[in-house]
């Protein structure tokens, strides 16, 4: 298998570099350039437009920070999840490690990105030949301003950043529609890049989703192959919510001591979204 090196640019100025056999390519029909690639270290993992999305050695730090971190906040256990893009599976397979969800709508845009991962990454992916998931091929904005008011207990956005096909999912219209399909007492959780390379996307997130959800909060975790830490918006239909965990869910990487902490954010952070 021929290898040489491949670079994501995360700047204008700055890069990092994988040494790589390309396995997959193809340009999608959402207009989306899609690779996977195999690295002796990273494993195999997903490029969408020049950005890594997840490689196989720890695409578990993401998954179960964007699907325990939001089920741990909830009084009782959800009976119907909404799930936003998350087409490798990852969010679907955390969420199956439960046996509470009585329906998990899965609404994804680009059919090309569950394909490849399912043909080449199918050991992350959830199984959905299970009677309880529905997935949709449709725009995430469309379908949520479609689906019935207070029909959900758990929303998860597992999108790429706002470029492309994603632009929508950080808009106020989303955020409205989100709020309204979610219960009372429900939550939503949405990833939000990298602060230390791009704050200007957390800081228009955090800054429309604020004006919308009656509470919110940013959290933070480390994936290595992404190079920084990366943020996550946490909002909540109820005022009171306090985004501490209520239950007490363990992994590879998520903990409640790992929640808690996921929730103080250091100072340039707070400078970030204090601009918005």
């Amino acid at each position: 298998m021929t290898r040489y090196w491949w670079r994501e640019r995360l700047g204008r100025d700055f890069a990092h570099a994988f040494r790589v056999a390309l396995i997959h390519e193809e340009h999608t029909p959402a207009g989306q350039h899609l690779q996977v690639f195999h690295n002796p270290f990273w494993g195999r993992f997903v490029v969408l437009d020049g950005v890594v999305q997840f490689t196989e050695r720890d695409e578990f730090i993401y998954h179960e920070t964007i699907v325990l971190t939001p089920l741990a906040l909830l009084a009782d256990p959800p009976q119907e999840v909404l799930i936003i893009g998350g087409g490798d599976g990852g969010v679907l397979r955390e969420l199956q490690k439960f046996s509470d969800p009585r329906r998990i709508l899965q609404v994804e845009l680009d059919l090309s990105v569950f394909r490849a991962c399912q043909k080449y990454l199918r050991e992350i992916s959830g199984d959905y030949r299970d009677p309880r998931v529905e997935l949709r091929v449709e725009d995430g904005l469309s379908a949520t301003r479609e689906l019935p008011p207070e029909s959900f207990d758990l929303v998860i956005v597992d999108c790429t950043d706002p470029v492309g096909p994603a632009k929508s999912l950080y808009t106020r219209e989303f955020y409205r529609a989100v709020l309204r399909v979610l219960r009372p007492g429900g939550v939503f959780i949405q990833q939000a890049s990298l602060p230390g390379f791009f704050p200007e996307i957390l800081r228009e997130a955090y800054s429309r989703a604020k004006e919308v959800f009656p509470r919110l909060t940013v959290l933070r975790a480390m994936v290595p192959c992404y190079g920084d830490e990366i943020a996550f918006l946490l909002g909540g239909k109820d005022p009171e919510t306090d985004f501490l965990p209520r239950q007490e869910f363990r992994g590879r990487y998520y903990s409640p001591e790992m929640h808690r902490a996921s929730l103080v954010l250091p100072p340039y952070w707070h400078e970030i979204l204090s601009r918005g």
